[in-house]
């Protein structure tokens, strides 16, 4: 019998499956703290477990990991990317930032991604696949375990490779067990989920019980400027409306992420654009100067150009941040770690 992947089960299938070994289901919650709170690889250290359930599971499943081959350090800000290998040799990058005592992990649902943005260094590699959710779980679990020192509060961003609401069912899997009290009990304000936007998937998980933010990255005023950067994105308007009642519902902001890029979408006429579509409704805008890479068609906009973005936003527009990209210096921008490690091998 093919011993199954444990951690790649929900939280009900997991249920269910002890409940098929004849135990109590409180089992199930057990287990989830040894594997995401305690992070144990082996089940002979569930202690709490009775020998014969331990030495069952560890007859039927397997406890998934990932290994560590790479680590880079910037020396201009707090950031380090990992490069983590699955045991099928998958390729993942994930980053943590810290800024003001805050870490976050920013994790990868995809490897390489589909959408192709013409901006975005991940979409120039292609796709390979989708995750499992062991997988998005395991890159939190590592850095949780190895990088951030015990009971520190830290937050999640899906704002790695790929694009989170194409892996569906392994991303609300593992949503549902970073939202676990018997898992990573990570709440609401926690986790952000970044999207281009699919505004069917929005409303869908508008009325679901999953606990994360959204962030919609937008990166245009206008739905020509829009197709032509992320030409899988839907129209501007039907994503703002899927965002804005997703947040209405939630009673927080959703967050609309404005990469700006010179002399393509950071005009005067392009922060009046932005200021009128948002003014009034729950939203925050985050402007992030582009992270050029080798080969880039587009420039990062001068310091003047982004402080006159920002002057013509406010007040009308609601919250306005920069968000000043880390990693520059080590690969840190989606995509270019495993990128050239790829290359490497070739």
């Amino acid at each position: 019998m093919k011993k199954r992947n444990i951690k790649a089960l929900s939280i009900t299938e997991l249920a269910s499956a002890i409940t098929g070994l004849d135990e109590q289901r409180h089992r199930s919650d057990q287990i989830l703290q040894w594997l995401y709170q305690k992070g144990v690889t082996r089940f002979d250290r569930m202690t709490n477990l009775s020998l014969e359930l331990r030495r069952l599971l560890d007859k039927r499943f397997v406890i998934s990991s990932l290994e560590q081959i790479e680590e880079t350090h910037s020396n201009r800000d707090q950031s380090a990317k990992y490069l983590l290998r699955s045991e099928a040799g998958t390729l993942i990058e994930t980053v943590l930032m810290e800024s003001r005592g805050y870490q976050t992990i920013c994790i990868s649902s995809q490897v390489g991604c589909p959408l192709r943005c013409s901006f975005c260094r991940t979409g120039t590699g292609g796709f390979e696949r989708n995750l499992r959710s062991d997988e998005i779980l395991n890159q939190v679990l590592h850095l949780k375990m190895n990088r951030i020192e015990p009971r520190h509060r830290f937050n999640i961003v899906f704002m790695g490779m790929g694009e989170p609401l194409l892996n569906l069912e392994n991303v609300t899997k593992a949503l549902e067990i970073l939202n676990s009290q018997h898992a990573f009990a990570l709440a609401q304000k926690r986790i952000t989920l970044s999207t281009i936007g699919f505004p069917d998937i929005i409303e869908r998980l508008t009325a679901s019980p999953l606990k994360f933010g959204l962030a919609i990255s937008l990166n245009a005023t206008t739905d020509r400027s829009r197709r032509k950067l992320m030409p899988q994105a839907a129209g501007i308007g039907e994503t703002l409306q899927a965002a804005e009642s997703f947040a209405r519902n939630r009673r927080m902001r959703a967050t609309l992420e404005y990469v700006l890029l010179s002399g393509v979408n950071d005009r005067p006429e392009d922060a009046r654009r932005l200021a009128d579509m948002t003014h009034g409704r729950p939203f925050k805008i985050n402007l992030i100067p582009f992270n050029e890479w080798d080969g880039a068609p587009f420039k990062r906009p001068t310091e003047a150009r982004i402080d006159r973005f920002v002057k013509i936003l406010l007040p009308r527009a609601p919250a306005v941040t920069v968000r000043r990209s880390q990693g520059t210096d080590i690969d840190a921008a989606c995509g270019q770690l495993r990128m050239r490690r790829e290359r490497c091998r070739d």
